[in-house]
């Protein structure tokens, strides 16, 4: 497996296309996510008078939590991608943030803004799943 430091300009030109194209994607679907919670809920079409049966607000309540958690993973998912650009940039991309080994052309191809090679990935996904459970 090759890292990205062994190969030539076209391939992080390239990469650096795959990023930008991604992140526009992602803004796009974070803006109508947000414009969307940010509609009143009557606006919606969400039905608020009292005689509405308890099943329907519930089903408005998770659909609404949806759409949130959607906004939060998706600023998640921006912000990746703005660091990845960064490092493309600073000429760290393709290198792990943790362990500073290359990350395989195989894994960038797959997810353009990892920042981690699969070893440290999985390392840093126990210690978060560790401290949640506390």
């Amino acid at each position: 497996m090759r890292a990205i430091a062994d190969t030539a300009a076209p391939r992080e030109r390239s990469l650096r296309e795959r990023l930008i194209q991604r992140r526009r994607e992602v803004a796009d679907e974070l803006a109508r996510d947000m414009a969307e919670v940010a509609l009143a809920p009557d606006a919606r079409g969400e039905d608020l008078t009292p005689s509405q049966h308890p099943a329907d607000v519930a089903s408005d309540l998770e659909q609404r939590e949806r759409l949130v958690a959607q906004t939060t993973a998706d600023q998640a998912r921006l912000t990746s991608i703005d660091d990845a650009l960064t490092r493309l940039g600073a000429g760290a991309y393709g290198r792990c943030v943790d362990c500073g080994e290359a990350i395989p052309l195989e894994r960038l191809a797959a997810l353009p803004h990892a920042a981690r090679c699969i070893g440290c990935q999985q390392r840093d996904e126990r210690l978060r799943l560790r401290y949640t459970r506390r």
